[in-house]
């Protein structure tokens, strides 16, 4: 029993891997850096330009279809789309690496699965609020044996109930602290979620961001596929320079602190790409702490995972949930996210870059197309034949490290 009551506290840890990172090394670029932004988390905002509260994503046969105006200063994000893979590789696949088959099966009906609400924290010393900047929901389609995974962006500029316009990344806090809701910040979040997305949850997990290395360091590493080489830029404070964060293509294996960064860097891509290298690294986490002897390293997991870890589920439902997710195959779990594609930016009246929903029915046909999106496992499978160039100082510093 204490060794499934491990493995799904492993399992929703790498979920949580999008919260703030801080260590010696920083981003973005003094290069490419933004000016100065407004920190309005805390403070409610009116309603976008052009949108009425409440917003609903759901038109009905008499409802219009919102264009926001410009913004005054346009978002300096810029997305591009996943590279296409060859067509014998549907989900991205590499040659040598067995594709998975197309979903079959009916689609997936969020108000008819088990829904769980995952919450990643950060909380940073010496104050008092903190950002949900992990916002997913889980979705347990039990009669068909299979899982869905939703991942919601943290700039999403919503009407928070009771309290005004905030960014989501908000609402866990504002729930918890200032309003003081019964059920507390993730039945706000569940509330926001149902009015803005059409998904339901029935519980949640929440956990703080401190001691993901540890936990990675204590199964022994997670290993990962990668098709092409992975590269980011990061600050090191040590010794007052940029430098790269680099992995070679093949499967490699990650310790605390790579994995960290593997899931957490974004300067060069976007999160999209780190949306997807967290899901990737999920599935492979999964794998190993199903291969670990999980007693023999029971003292390291459990300090890991003390005081960061409450949820409303009782032991027996963890092992529950435990047993039916480390029960179904690779092809059995989807995952998707809102994107940049299909929410739209906009700048607050204090100057902060946000997204909203201008279009709600392309949001809510994401929702419920979970079921047609790449398996978690491919979340972030290329096309190895046509990676894109490396930059002579990464191509230098992989070869130097025997990556290259």
């Amino acid at each position: 029993m204490r060794r499934y009551f491990l493995l799904i506290m492993i399992s929703v840890t790498a979920l949580l891997v999008g919260g703030c990172a801080q260590s010696i090394f920083v981003t973005p670029s003094p290069r490419s850096r933004r000016p100065e932004e407004v920190d309005d988390r805390f403070i409610p905002q009116p309603a976008p330009e052009g949108l009425e509260a409440p917003i609903s994503p759901f038109p009905s046969t008499t409802a219009r279809l919102v264009t926001l105006p410009e913004p005054p200063i346009a978002s300096a994000q810029s997305y591009q789309p996943r590279i296409a893979p060859p067509p014998v590789f549907p989900f991205g696949g590499a040659p040598g690496l067995a594709p998975l088959p197309v979903p079959t099966g009916p689609s997936f009906a969020w108000s008819e699965t088990d829904n769980y609400l995952i919450l990643g924290t950060d909380r940073r010393p010496g104050q008092t609020n903190w950002r949900t900047d992990t916002i997913m929901v889980v979705g347990l389609d039990r009669a068909n044996r299979r899982a869905a995974v939703l991942s919601v962006p943290r700039d999403l500029y919503i009407d928070i109930p009771g309290y005004g316009y905030g960014r989501i990344n908000t609402a866990d806090y504002i729930g918890e602290k200032v309003l003081g809701v019964e059920g507390g910040g993730p039945a706000l979040i569940s509330q926001i979620l149902s009015e803005n997305l059409g998904v339901s949850t029935n519980h949640w997990v929440r956990m703080e961001m401190t001691g993901f290395r540890s936990i990675v360091d204590a199964v022994g590493g997670v290993t990962v596929h990668l098709d092409c080489p992975f590269y980011e830029p990061i600050y090191n404070l040590d010794t007052d320079s940029w430098d790269y964060f680099t992995l070679p293509a093949g499967d490699v294996t990650l310790d605390g602190e790579s994995a960290y960064w593997f899931v957490r860097l974004r300067l060069r891509s976007s999160d999209i790409s780190r949306g997807q290298r967290q899901r990737q690294f999920l599935w492979a986490m999964r794998d190993k702490a199903l291969s670990t002897d999980v007693l023999s390293r029971l003292p390291e997991l459990w300090t890991a995972f003390q005081q960061t870890f409450t949820t409303d589920l009782s032991l027996l439902q963890m092992l529950d949930l435990a047993r039916f997710g480390f029960g179904l195959d690779a092809g059995s779990v989807r995952a998707t996210g809102l994107t940049m594609y299909d929410l739209q930016s906009y700048r607050t009246p204090e100057g902060a870059a946000v997204l909203v929903i201008s279009d709600p029915a392309r949001v809510r046909a994401v929702v419920d197309s979970v079921w047609s999106a790449p398996a978690m496992v491919d979340a972030y499978r290329q096309d190895a034949t046509s990676c894109p160039p490396l930059p002579p100082e990464v191509a230098a510093k992989l070869a130097a490290d025997g990556g290259g």
